[in-house]
C-alpha cells in the first residue's frame, strides 16, 4: 500500500476551531516541522491559534488517536517518536483490519456500494496510467476504507485511519526516497480484491488483502535493509 493522505472536510464547510488546530498540527507533524519528541504546550497553542484551550485539547485528543502525539498526565504532550522497525507490524495490522472489515461488508455490498467500488477502481487505473501518484494515493485510501464504511464498522475504520496515518508519517520520515510499488501491479491486486468482493468470497478477499499488504511491506523492507 502506498503513501496515503488524510481527507479534509468538505471545502464548502466552515472549519471548526478544533479542525483548524488539528489540521495545522497534523500537517506540521507529518512534514517534520514538529520533530519527534517535541513538547506541545496547550496554553501556547491556544495563543498561537487565537482560541481557548478547549478546541486545542480536542485537537490533541484527535492527534493522540492517530498516534501522532502522546498525552501524559503531569508531563504534558509530546510528538511521538518514529520507529522504522514497526514497518512489518504496521502492514500486518493493515492487512488484518482491512480483511476484517471487508469480510463483514460482503453481505452489505449492494449495487450502490459495488458501483462506488467500480468507480474507485476506474480512478485508480486512470491515475496510474497518468502517473498521478497523489491522485492514486487518494483513490487507494478510499478503496481500502470503503469496506469499513459499507460494513458500518466505525471503530475499525477509526483504527485503520490511525494505522494509515502512522504509515504516512513513517513513509515521509524514513522511506521518502524509496521507489514506491508499481501502481499498475497494485491495480492488478485491486481488481482481484474487487472481483472476490463481487463473488462474496470471504476467504479469497481476506487472503488477497493480506498478500497485498505483505507485498508492500516486503518492498519497503528491502529498501530499509539496503540502507542498514
Amino acid at each position: 500500500m502506498p503513501l496515503l493522505s488524510a481527507k479534509s472536510a468538505s471545502s464548502t464547510a466552515i472549519p471548526t476551531k478544533q479542525m483548524v488546530v488539528y489540521e495545522s498540527l497534523r500537517g506540521e507533524i507529518l512534514s517534520g516541522a514538529l520533530k519527534p519528541g517535541a513538547t506541545l504546550v496547550i496554553d501556547a497553542l491556544a495563543k498561537r491559534f487565537h482560541v481557548s484551550i478547549i478546541p486545542v485539547r480536542e485537537a490533541l485528543r484527535q492527534l493522540q488517536a492517530e498516534r501522532l502525539v502522546e498525552i501524559r498526565p503531569h508531563t504534558g504532550v509530546r510528538v511521538t517518536e518514529v520507529d522504522a522497525s514497526s514497518l512489518g507490524e504496521i502492514f500486518a495490522m493493515l492487512g488484518a483490519l482491512e480483511g476484517l472489515s471487508a469480510v463483514h461488508a460482503l453481505e452489505h455490498f449492494d449495487e450502490s456500494a459495488l458501483g462506488e467500488l467500480e468507480g474507485l477502481l476506474r480512478e485508480l487505473e486512470v491515475t496510474a496510467q497518468r502517473g498521478d501518484r497523489p491522485g492514486f494515493e487518494s483513490a487507494n485510501r478510499d478503496f481500502h476504507l470503503l469496506p469499513c464504511r459499507v460494513a458500518g464498522f466505525r471503530r475499525v475504520e477509526e483504527s485503520l485511519r490511525g494505522v494509515l496515518t502512522e504509515w504516512e508519517r513513517l513513509h515521509r520520515s524514513t522511506f521518502q526516497r524509496a521507489q514506491p510499488p508499481d501502481m499498475m501491479a497494485a491495480n492488478e491486486d485491486h481488481r482481484a480484491i474487487a472481483e472476490a468482493i463481487r463473488r462474496r468470497d470471504a476467504a479469497q478477499v481476506s487472503a488477497l488483502l493480506v498478500r497485498h499488504n505483505e507485498t508492500a511491506a516486503e518492498h519497503y523492507l528491502r529498501f530499509f535493509r539496503a540502507r542498514a
